[in-house]
């Protein structure tokens, strides 16, 4: 085996391991969110039937504006976040989180405001059939409480998205599934118990809310902790920048909430409420069978990230391959299972008579498209953490408006079972679309980056410096720069194998050395050992000989440095150095 295969296969013990750090708990994540968004739909269907399901379909297209603002926000904020600390920059990062959640908390506000004004005007334009009958009534009651938990809303997702990338993966899935269990249990309580109707699901879901923000506010107590909320001057084009960022995805609910409006109205005049019944049970199947993928992409977004900013092209490259393998694999299992167990699915929905045969079939169809559906997930999270922003707009807008509206007013033409094609229909011809586009617009990676995998059984620090040497010289880098790197290698390297390696094998050190757009030198260095800082080495007298020369030299490195920055991530000794 050559040198550079074994090099490849060995760095492999970071990315894989990883990912499956960060996977397990993002799974349990979104099998919770999944959990959640089910239970209502669930025990309103056993309780009111046909009615409660289609109230539950009226009020989709809202969250969907609502997942524009908070999930937008949620999700630009911890990529800005998980790229200033791959780049070392901490205190950018906290400014970045705390600008938003004054932001989210503004906006959230503004949405209960406008919600509850606008309220006649938002029944009628959902359809929500005549003034002050059944399923106008349960549709408002429902918005009145969904719009004044507003705010708790958009902190709780803020919260969970950016604790995750704060290396707190198990507090932050603990409280999105503490949360969304809490939502399914409280359903079954106040809408089976109390009898509380579509008030009982809305109630349940604003308690989850305020649980799971309680439990990720425990993330801030933590000494270890980076992320914290400081004083800001306020920056306007900070804030529009991750907007860009964040909306590139979320923006696509916009185009959800315009097709949802559409599909409900078509389905209410040629099926009525039995058809926006069925279409609510595909939806809720929809939560569960995509889980892995959004738990996939969860993964993907913050590794990719820091990757990113690492200029760690075959890292991103392994994390990829993984989320695909499991995708592809997971996927064909999922939709064997879902389309096996339809009818059974569609009687525990509460649906009955020619109800349960057209959600057979719709379910059925669906199933075809959850691998193409779960693949567009999965890339358009690594394409959003690499700052390639309009394939992600242009991969939420084919899914999720033009092909699915497309399809929906063309089939709506025909029987209605050939209505249920729109799903398959809209995920193949958005992947026909956005996979060439994607290809011909990609970047070619900067070959001004040198990786170097330092194994400590066989590898010699001499020759990572030389080679490190040599790449600075090759990119003209000032003496001092090349100085500069040279003494980190040795200096940190050094440290990291006396005082955090056991000496017993499978040990790495994996160095990328970067140049930056401003000609800055970047070293990145990730290890397998103990926790170590080497930057918190102590300078006292205590020390013998050797240790008190090793702390002087990382001593030198910080102060001949421009920045640098240690955390623990992943399970993983992460250090940047800037010089």
């Amino acid at each position: 085996m050559s040198d550079a295969v074994s090099a490849n296969i060995k760095s492999r013990a970071f990315t894989d391991r990883m990912f499956r750090r960060l996977f397990w708990p993002s799974l349990v994540s979104s099998i919770g969110l999944a959990l959640g968004d089910i239970a209502d739909a669930l025990f309103v269907g056993i309780r009111l039937g046909k009615v409660g399901l289609a109230t539950m379909s009226l009020v989709a297209p809202v969250y969907m504006i609502y997942n524009v603002l908070d999930v937008g926000i949620a999700v630009g904020t911890s990529v800005k976040y998980t790229q200033h600390l791959g780049k070392g920059d901490a205190k950018k990062g906290i400014e970045v989180f705390s600008q938003m959640l004054v932001f989210a908390i503004a906006v959230s506000l503004a949405v209960a405001a406008i919600g509850l004004i606008a309220m006649p005007y938002i029944l009628r334009l959902l359809g929500a059939g005549e003034v002050n009958g059944e399923l106008w009534n349960y549709t408002k009651e429902y918005l009145q409480i969904m719009f004044l938990g507003a705010p708790l809303t958009f902190l709780y997702f803020l919260l969970y998205y950016c604790v995750r990338c704060d290396d707190a993966q198990k507090l932050a899935s603990a409280g999105f599934t503490i949360g969304y269990l809490t939502d399914v249990v409280a359903s079954a309580v106040f809408i089976m118990g109390f009898k509380l109707d579509v008030r009982g699901a809305i109630y349940a879901t604003v308690l989850g809310k305020f649980v799971g923000v309680c439990i990720f506010l425990f993330h801030f107590t933590r000494e270890w902790a980076i992320l914290r909320f400081r004083p800001f001057k306020p920056d306007v084009s900070l804030v529009i920048g991750v907007l860009k960022t964040g909306m590139s995805s979320s923006v696509g609910y916009i185009g959800q909430f315009i097709a949802l409006i559409v599909v409900n109205n078509l389905l209410q005049n040629i099926g009525g409420e039995s058809a926006l019944a069925v279409l609510n049970v595909v939806q809720d199947v929809s939560y569960v069978a995509l889980a892995i993928y959004m738990a996939l992409g969860d993964t993907i977004q913050p590794l990719s990230g820091t990757f990113f900013a690492e200029h760690n092209r075959d890292a991103i490259k392994r994390t990829m391959g993984l989320g695909m393998k499991i995708g592809v694999a997971c996927g064909a299992v999922i939709a064997a299972a879902f389309a096996f167990f339809a009818p059974s699915i569609c009687t525990l929905f509460g649906l009955k008579g020619t109800a349960v045969s057209m959600g057979t079939f719709a379910i059925r169809l669906f199933c075809l498209s959850i691998i193409p559906a779960g693949i567009s997930i999965i890339w358009s999270a690594c394409f959003q953490a690499i700052k390639r922003e309009r394939i992600v707009f242009l991969i939420n807008q084919l899914r999720t408006f033009v092909c699915f509206l497309a399809f929906a007013l063309v089939l709506s033409c025909f029987e209605i079972k050939w209505f249920w094609c729109t799903f398959l229909g809209a995920e193949l011809l958005s992947l026909a679309i956005w996979v060439p586009v994607s290809l011909k617009t990609r970047k070619t990676a900067s070959d001004k980056v040198f990786n170097y995998l330092l194994d400590t059984n066989s590898s010699d620090i001499s020759d990572l410096m030389n080679k490190a040497e040599a790449f600075c010289e090759k990119y003209d880098a000032t003496p001092m720069q090349n100085y500069c790197v040279v003494l980190c290698v040795e200096e940190i390297c050094q440290a990291i194998i006396e005082n955090a390696f056991e000496q017993q094998g499978d040990e790495y050190i994996q160095l990328t050395l970067c140049i930056e757009n401003d000609g800055a030198f970047v070293i990145h260095i990730r290890d397998n050992a103990v926790s170590f800082n080497p930057f918190a080495m102590n300078m006292g007298q205590d020390y013998d000989d050797e240790e008190q020369l090793a702390s002087l030299g990382v001593q030198m490195v910080k102060n001949k440095s421009k920045q640098f920055f240690y955390r623990r991530y992943a399970n993983f000794n992460t250090l940047t150095v800037e010089v």
